[in-house]
């Protein structure tokens, strides 16, 4: 797909979830629909000025000489399927085990899974758990500390 036409369908792609997330946060009200808005505004933003991009960009002519592109990377459908797979269990587990210690067993599980092979386990477990933890923090920072925006209950807590 050409950098014109894959612009203007990732810009109304976006402008299309903005539209999805708008229309379910109806229901929302006070503090809880801080976040949501401004990942909707976000999103509208970043949709419009790619989609406007795409627009601006000038058509290739059929008589001039295609430009060089870069290779294209094939894609690994056992890595986009175990993503898949994995995004499914953990929605599924979230409830059971609570958000946080989900959210620690996918994302150190999905990196350990996604990493490089050629490094040895043990640096890849380290990296792992670094990066695990680095962003459990960060989400924990930013959405119970700043937003006050509860995370989904558990049997466990």
């Amino acid at each position: 797909m050409r950098s014109r036409t894959s612009d203007i369908a990732a810009g109304l792609a976006t402008l299309a979830v903005a539209g999805i997330f708008q229309a379910q946060s109806g229901d929302l009200e006070g503090v809880s629909l801080l976040f949501p808005r401004m990942l909707i505004i976000f999103m509208t933003i970043g949709g419009v000025y790619v989609f406007v991009s795409g627009l601006l960009t000038p058509r290739a002519h059929v008589d001039e000489a295609p430009c060089e592109l870069p290779p294209e990377e094939p894609v690994v459908v056992k890595r986009v399927a175990s993503i898949a797979l994995a995004s499914i269990v953990y929605v599924g587990i979230i409830p059971v085990l609570g958000f946080y210690p989900a959210s620690v067993l996918f994302l150190f599980c999905m990196a350990m899974i996604l990493s490089d092979s050629s490094v040895t386990t043990a640096r890849r477990a380290l990296a792992s758990a670094i990066f695990t933890v680095v962003l459990c923090l960060a989400v924990w920072l930013g959405f119970a500390l700043l937003l006050g925006v509860p995370t989904p209950q558990s049997m466990f807590f």
